[in-house]
């Protein structure tokens, strides 16, 4: 069977044709449904990324990986695309669970772990989809990584009764985090971020006051709001470049919380860890799915329940998602980067 994948350089972004392996006695076939585009792929496609010398050591199942001597961020990327699901047309002879438990049949909808899921169906071992749980919609089911690493991120960020948070970045996981942050109980929830439609967003979903980065001093804001001593959560939900964390560390106060949700690639040049001492500060690192296999899962499980039990609004966040078809993928990335400081898409959808 030949399906369509996709594959990413610096300022560039193709589909190739590849003829998919037999089934292995564990993997499972998935036919595509969607897929989802990763804010970190639109840096790698910007050239913001890793270099060699700060490559992650990874789980102990990176071991295949590292052994092979590539760097985990080297161009050209691909196959790509991490945020997806579909569903299971043909299963290996030996599959029976999925991994935390559970049988696995045909027609099973399941959220992907793994590469590539902007395709149209892929191979791969059972270990690395999970069932989609009742009361989740197959298109919410389908955003099973970003949104369940988002929503773990709101339980796990420390927000406490009569905190103040400030949430630097309002996409996909920041308008997750800042409802985590109300829920929670928080006293005032500031968001920040450079795009009116985002901000307008965490308006409706509670967020109490808006700051746009791009017309005023964020940081001086923050300061004024809290008469000079900062938040007690300052979360970086940005990523990239660092930027978004330097901004939170100069929003908190002293023995207050650097809560960093984004992953930072490039270097922070003139990064000082003096306040971490001298303020007391918490540092907390908020992915869910940088642990071994069963301990993501398992995280993303409890991510979900909150999704069951309706703890977040994703409908408003689908409102504001755009949709395109896998054909598009290169026009999209392109327009997306031209505009990366002003694009709307909270969560840019891709289907076959």
């Amino acid at each position: 069977m030949d399906t369509r994948v996709v594959y990413l350089d610096k300022g560039k972004v193709w589909l190739e044709h590849m003829t998919l392996p037999e089934l292995k006695p564990n993997q499972v076939l998935v036919q595509a449904y969607q897929a989802s585009v990763c804010g970190s792929e639109r840096y790698f496609y910007r050239g913001v990324n890793v270099r060699p010398r700060d490559e992650a050591h990874g789980n102990p199942d990176d071991r295949a990986r590292r052994a092979s001597g590539r760097p985990r961020h080297a161009y050209p990327m691909g196959p790509l695309g991490h945020e997806g699901g579909g569903v299971i047309v043909e299963m290996g002879s030996a599959v029976d669970e999925y991994l935390g438990g559970g049988a696995v049949k045909v027609g099973d909808r399941v959220g992907s772990l793994t590469y590539p899921t902007y395709t149209d169906y892929w191979v791969v071992d059972v270990s690395r989809v999970q069932p989609i749980p009742e009361g989740v919609s197959f298109e919410v089911g389908c955003l099973y990584e970003p949104l369940g690493c988002a929503a773990w991120a709101a339980l796990h960020m420390g927000v406490k009764p009569g905190d103040i948070v400030a949430v630097n970045g309002v996409g996909f996981a920041g308008n997750i985090m800042l409802q985590g942050a109300l829920k929670a109980g928080a006293y005032l929830v500031v968001a920040v971020d450079t795009v009116p439609e985002k901000l307008a967003l965490a308006k409706e979903l509670g967020a109490h006051v808006m700051v746009n980065a791009k017309e005023e001093d964020a940081v001086a804001r923050v300061l004024d709001l809290t008469h000079g001593e900062g938040v007690d959560i300052a979360v970086d939900a940005v990523g990239g470049t660092g930027a978004g964390i330097v901004q939170a560390l100069d929003m908190v106060r002293h023995n207050g919380v650097v809560a960093m949700y984004g992953d930072n690639y490039a270097p922070v040049k003139e990064f000082c860890f003096h306040r971490f001492h001298e303020d007391g500060l918490e540092f907390r690192g908020l992915n869910a799915m940088h642990y071994t296999n069963l301990q993501a899962i398992e995280n993303m499980r409890e991510a979900y329940r909150a999704v069951q039990r309706g703890v977040f609004n994703l409908d408003a966040i689908l409102a504001h998602s755009e949709r395109h078809k896998l054909a598009e993928i290169a026009e999209v990335f392109q327009r997306e980067a031209e505009a990366q400081d002003s694009q709307p898409s909270l969560k840019t959808i891709i289907v076959p």
